[in-house]
């Protein structure tokens, strides 16, 4: 193996060990977790420590396996960090048994794990057994999840993105795990008033009152959603929520139906900052779903929106 070794070549070769080290500048922080699991008769010990603004992952194992298999549980331990973080570490170095293939896999590592956010954490603080249990529910929400999580990284973390487009691609998201919620019975998803229209007969020319059954809208999720689960993130524009959705609606609209004259949307900053509320919103569900208890979570989550919101106070709707 080179430095030239192409990921095609690298991903059916069998190794023992991986060490990935990543940096994100915008936070100092010290944190470390150590675990064990087994999958496949092959048992992996997972070691995450975090120092100053730099993060390693070391992935070792007992049996010879496919640096394939190793390197796509690097990727499903990073995406859960974020869960915790709100951000990403961008990739410095990774080597296998020793051999750096730092190259190797920088072209096919996933374009939001370029990535390197300022951070808006959720900090859990979570004993080894509590991060190895909800890592393991972690990759079964986030398998059966799907499109639905990927979609909101891209969102979120992709850099170039406008704010107005970045909250666009979030709201799609809540939509469709919305509906994924519904079907659940964790939600109650009303429908929009029923309305009428009138039309007249071609032949006798009477009108008549046509009745039309109100559908379940994308507002109509985004409210259900948020009254369910936003009340400690949206606090502040809580009474005036069914307005913000409403905003939100908008811009989604004027961004994917291509309508630069719509009105009412949000304001280039305030789609930035309801961009990283929605975010949180949405690793707050996820939290909840894995099982973690939700008055924790609130006290935890309370005190960084208070932090967030005191530093744009003029963006609160």
């Amino acid at each position: 193996m080179t430095e030239n070794t192409t990921y095609d070549q690298l991903k059916t070769q069998r190794h023992l060990s991986l060490e990935w080290r990543g940096i994100n500048s915008t936070q100092i922080c010290f944190e470390k977790s150590c675990f064990s699991f087994k999958k496949d008769h092959v048992t992996y010990t997972i070691e995450i420590a975090v120092i100053g603004d730099e993060k390693k992952i070391s992935i070792s194992v007992d049996t010879p396996t496919t640096f394939e298999k190793i390197y796509h549980y690097l990727g499903d331990i990073r995406r859960y960090e974020y869960l915790v973080d709100g951000a990403f570490y961008c990739m410095k170095k990774c080597e296998t048994d020793g051999i750096d293939v730092t190259n190797s896999i920088t072209d096919v590592e996933l374009p939001y794990f370029f990535s390197e956010k300022y951070k808006h954490k959720i900090p859990l603080e979570l004993t080894d057994k509590e991060y190895k249990r909800y890592f393991l529910k972690w990759l079964k929400l986030q398998s059966s999840l799907g499109i639905i999580n990927q979609v909101a990284l891209f969102a979120n973390c992709l850099n170039g993105l406008t704010a107005d487009v970045r909250i666009s691609m979030l709201a799609e998201c809540f939509e469709a795990f919305g509906k994924r919620l519904e079907k659940e019975k964790k939600i109650i998803v009303k429908s929009e008033n029923n309305t009428t229209r009138t039309v007249q007969c071609e032949n006798c020319k009477e009108k008549f009152e046509l009745p039309i059954r109100g559908k379940k809208s994308f507002a109509c999720y985004m409210t259900a959603l948020i009254e369910t689960y936003g009340k400690t993130i949206f606090s502040r524009e809580y009474r005036r929520r069914k307005t913000l959705i409403q905003k939100i609606v908008k811009t989604r609209n004027k961004v994917f139906h291509v309508n630069a004259k719509q009105n009412g949307v949000l304001g280039g900053a305030q789609c930035g900052f309801y961009a990283i509320k929605l975010e949180w919103m949405f690793r707050y569900i996820i939290w909840l779903e894995m099982g973690f208890p939700k008055d924790k979570l609130d006290v935890v989550i309370k005190k960084e929106i208070k932090k967030f919101e005191s530093q744009f106070p003029n963006l609160i709707y």
